[in-house]
């Protein structure tokens, strides 16, 4: 069965209910500025039901990014995934196309 419920997937605010601090979204336009294009801030608690959402918008966002977010062929450098139950984030990339979740 499915089903048609959309929700944004970026979309907590306020406080974090596992983590700690503060969730938060920002998108904003860069057209004004030398590097065009547009800038996306997100610090989210997201569930494991909704990886694959995420995946989906990671390879999206990846196949879009500017080079200063590639600094290697093939990788794009999203910024940190940290699970709950660790203390230490690890880095979150696309590589040739595929998210790498840290292990």
């Amino acid at each position: 069965m499915v089903e048609d419920d959309p929700c944004p997937l970026l979309a907590g605010r306020g406080a974090a209910r596992r983590v700690g601090g503060v969730l938060c979204s920002a998108l904003a336009d860069r057209a004004h500025l030398p590097r065009k294009g547009w800038a996306l801030t997100s610090r989210q608690e997201i569930h494991p039901d909704e990886f694959d959402q995420t995946r989906e918008l990671l390879r999206w966002l990846a196949a879009r990014a500017h080079d200063t977010h590639t600094p290697v062929e093939g990788a794009v450098s999203f910024g940190y995934l940290r699970f709950y139950e660790d203390p230490v984030p690890e880095v979150l990339q696309v590589v040739d196309g595929w998210v790498v979740w840290p292990e």
